[in-house]
């Protein structure tokens, strides 16, 4: 019961780092001249973590097409509640796995109906 918790709690954490991503990015794109790399809070589970990535906006957009995918700093991984799915040396995306998925489905914004989205899925 303690690890279900706590891969809850992860979960969670992590999908309140994506909230404030997709503040970011919306702000970003504001910008008249723009870099190619913008900083991104890491949106690993841990609550403490204050460490920036780097993104492209086309990195950030296909993290985001699918609920389940999150951007973390390289190590910030908690195994027993996800998996490294794409490795680059500014970051790594990983995979919720478990009830976690339920988790971040229902939190992710761009999904209204609380079913999250899937990557092979079309946009809406």
């Amino acid at each position: 019961m303690d690890s279900e918790r706590r891969r809850e709690r992860i979960a969670r954490n992590e999908s309140s780092f994506r909230e404030i991503n997709e503040r970011l990015e919306s702000g970003l794109r504001l910008i008249r001249h723009q870099q190619e790399l913008h900083s991104f809070i890491c949106e690993c589970g841990d609550q403490d973590c204050s460490e920036l990535i780097s993104l492209t906006f086309d990195e950030y957009r296909t993290i985001r097409k699918d609920s389940r995918h999150f951007a973390v700093v390289p190590g910030h991984v908690f195994p027993d509640a996800e998996r490294v799915i794409v490795q680059h040396e500014r970051y790594e995306m990983i995979e919720k796995l478990g009830q976690a998925v339920e988790i971040v489905d229902a939190l992710d914004e761009r999904a209204p109906d609380g079913k999250g989205r899937r990557s092979g899925e079309p946009p809406e």
